[in-house]
């Protein structure tokens, strides 16, 4: 409800007033009475009222030093001036204060009603609109960090359309546009993936609001700046320099990486945009720094790297950053693999990455190659029919697994600990499958040894090569395939040759053997004896 106050020294005024309007019906209370402006005062400051109703002839103050001293420290406060003296200067200093009507006695309910009801629409509407504001005041306080983040990365990126404007929104969010050079600088926490890949979000923004806060600190103690959170896991900070102070940008670094090591136990690597004179030409400032960082792919971590150090090494990079892994290199990766070599798949990976240093190949396009590695051997694998599934080693999404390494000696060393993963899970696979394909080779033996049994035979009844079974029944035996096949048939003839009744070529025609001769021959190479000698013997 709209609160209202009536000050008159006349009771029978303020009765009058009271009593002859109908304040419910205009959603106004009636919060209090005075008899002067001292007491009007007084009251005001307790119950705070929206409407002051008041007269201009009052001892001790009068209406018009009671409008001034509401105007000075309530000026939300709407004033209507009653007066019973027709005094054109009363009126003038009464607008001159501020007051928002000046109505002649006797008033009449009617006209006094259809002022009220407009003031109180008007004090709704400014409630409204203060409380707007106030939301808007608090939301951008609460969400300060974040536009400014926001709008500052667009400059750098060079996504926003520079104007007259620009310097006045780069005003509200105190971001200082001075110049009259600008650099960019990228400080990027080196392992920061891999070391946080068990720390909650709550913790990584505290790690990055606690760097960003030293950075800024110590950058704006020489620089105009204004230092923020990228949209990657990096501190981006623009700086304003000036013929006196450009060349300190070193000592800023070295000091960030200190104090950042110090206080964060955190190892960074900064890299340097160049000096440019132009706003216009920030985001290639801006360029240069994330490409300078993004050199600790060779130069290590905790660098502080310049683009005008690597600019001479990178000349004629456009045409470098296209090379990619040559299908000659993938099918010799894939057929050391399927050999299980891991020796020369750790030779072809050293000598590769020399290849990428020698020709400054990009980060970007050495993840690309190096996923690309990991994929095409995780679907050979899965052609020889390996099951990765169970290998809790393997990692399942090698696109955002790369990006926790920020050197080549890091992703060589993860390529090669994924390498040493599939030449095992190949390694499990074969152990299960010549089991496999031994045990059916050898039930089909039980079931077929009296029949003739070629190695080809038997090869196509477990679906592989003859040199292939051959190979692995010895790995798995310890034998040959005839070898082992003479001995069980010889086991079988034993048997036989224990019933005196049964001739010997019988015997042998029963477990295989066509050619008497032959036969004679396995039996006494296996035993040591004739056929005709283990009968007798038996």
């Amino acid at each position: 409800m709209i609160k209202l106050m009536i000050v008159d020294d006349e009771s029978i005024i303020r009765k009058g007033i009271r009593t002859s309007i109908d304040w419910w019906a205009l959603n106004v209370e009636i919060v209090g009475e005075a008899r002067n402006g001292t007491q009007a005062l007084e009251l005001v400051e307790q119950l705070m009222p929206d409407i002051v109703v008041t007269d201009i002839r009052m001892p001790h103050m009068d209406g018009l030093k009671l409008a001034e001293q509401l105007k000075e420290q309530f000026a939300h406060i709407k004033i209507i001036i009653l007066s019973g003296y027709d005094d054109f200067n009363y009126a003038r200093q009464a607008l001159k204060i501020g007051v928002s009507e000046y109505l002649m006695k006797p008033v009449g309910a009617e006209e006094l009603t259809e002022l009220i009801s407009k003031l109180g629409n008007d004090i709704t509407q400014e409630k409204l609109q203060n409380e707007k504001e106030q939301n808007n005041h608090f939301l951008m306080r609460e969400n300060f960090p974040y536009i400014q983040r926001k709008w500052l990365n667009r400059l750098l990126k060079g996504e926003i359309k520079l104007n007259n404007a620009l310097l006045d929104k780069a005003a509200q969010l105190h971001i200082p546009l001075h110049g009259p050079e600008y650099c960019a600088v990228v400080v990027d926490v080196d392992d920061f993936r891999l070391n946080t890949e068990h720390v909650s979000d709550r913790e990584k923004e505290l790690i990055h609001y606690s760097i960003n806060n030293i950075v800024e600190e110590i950058f704006s103690s020489v620089f105009l700046c204004t230092a923020c959170h990228s949209d990657f896991d990096n501190i981006n900070v623009l700086l304003n320099a000036t013929m006196q102070n450009k060349h300190r940008l070193m000592e800023c670094c070295v000091e960030a990486q200190r104090c950042i090591a110090r206080y964060m136990k955190l190892s960074v690597t900064i890299g340097l945009g160049q000096y440019v004179n132009d706003l216009e030409e920030v985001h290639e400032s801006y360029a240069q720094a994330v490409y300078a960082m993004q050199c600790k792919v060779y130069r290590g971590k905790g660098q502080i790297i310049a683009y005008q150090e690597v600019e001479s090494e990178i000349q004629g990079e456009s045409s470098k950053r296209a090379i990619m892994l040559p299908t000659d290199d993938e099918k010799v990766l894939l057929e050391y693999l399927s050999t299980m070599d891991k020796v020369k798949i750790d030779e072809l990976l050293d000598n590769r990455f020399k290849q990428f240093a020698q020709s400054y190949v990009s980060y970007e396009n050495i993840k690309n190659i190096s996923v690309k590695w990991v994929i095409l051997s995780i679907a050979h694998l899965e052609q020889m029919g390996v099951d990765l599934s169970d290998s809790k080693r393997l990692v399942l999404n090698p696109y955002a697994e790369i990006e926790k390494y920020e050197t080549t000696d890091d992703i060589k060393r993860w390529l090669g600990g994924l390498f040493t993963v599939f030449i095992e899970s190949i390694a499990a696979y074969k152990n299960v499958r010549y089991k496999n394909i031994v045990s059916v080779a050898i039930k089909y033996i039980h079931e077929h040894y009296s029949e003739e049994i070629r190695l080809e035979d038997i090869s196509a009844q477990v679906f592989v090569t003859p040199n292939y079974f051959s190979r692995i029944f010895k790995e798995e035996t310890g034998q040959h395939f005839t070898e082992w096949l003479n001995k069980y048939r010889v086991e079988k003839a034993k048997v036989l040759l224990k019933d005196a009744s049964a001739k010997i070529y019988e015997v042998a025609e029963r477990v295989g053997y066509n050619d008497y001769k032959y036969f004679t021959h396995i039996f006494k190479k296996v035993t040591g004896l004739t056929p005709k000698e283990y009968r007798n013997q038996s």
